[in-house]
């Protein structure tokens, strides 16, 4: 199983060193926090309706 490109395996690797050194989660977790007090809080406004 070999690619086309002599180079795949450093580009991966490259790829996989940038996205490793990112190291930060795409949502906070402050963001994480409010986004589940405002499903939940939907979620308890719509078992009230019901």
């Amino acid at each position: 199983m070999a690619c086309c490109s002599p180079n795949y395996r450093e580009t991966v690797k490259e790829e996989e060193k940038k996205i490793n050194a990112k190291g930060e989660e795409s949502l906070s977790l402050t963001s994480k926090l409010i986004l589940t007090a405002v499903m939940l809080s939907g979620a308890g406004f719509f078992f009230y309706l019901t």
